[in-house]
């Protein structure tokens, strides 16, 4: 078992600090998405899972072990080589899918609680 180039070096305390403030932020954000529609909750949990990888080497090897996570950093890995603006607008573009995706589940859901009081 070699040491050398499979072990990572560890973060600075103050990068772990922030880390875990920005984890506590997307978290939050994460909950409250879920609550609200119009907020993309996934969305945050995932970025919060995502920095808790890059904080926590268990965390990194618990989410590698997962289908579904190796599926989803492959697309990050991915919007990676874009420039900043094209990141921006990628950012952009996945929010406002889920902004209409929230608004379209709120009418949904007000339309059937209309129908159920107009049949009642």
């Amino acid at each position: 078992m070699s040491l050398g180039k499979d072990r990572k070096k560890s973060l600075p305390l103050h990068y772990k600090l922030a880390g875990v403030v920005l984890v506590g932020c997307l978290l939050i954000l994460g909950l409250i998405g879920l609550i609200m529609p119009i907020i993309p909750g996934l969305v945050f949990l995932f970025l919060a899972f995502f920095v808790m990888t890059k904080l926590s080497r268990r965390v990194a090897a618990y989410a590698q072990s997962k289908p579904w996570f190796r599926y989803h950093l492959r697309h990050m890995q991915a919007a990676s080589g874009l420039s900043l603006g094209a990141r921006a607008k990628l950012g952009g573009l996945i929010v406002a899918r889920g902004a209409v995706q929230g608004v379209e589940s709120v009418l949904y859901w007000c339309k059937r609680r209309l129908w159920i009081s107009r049949s009642s």
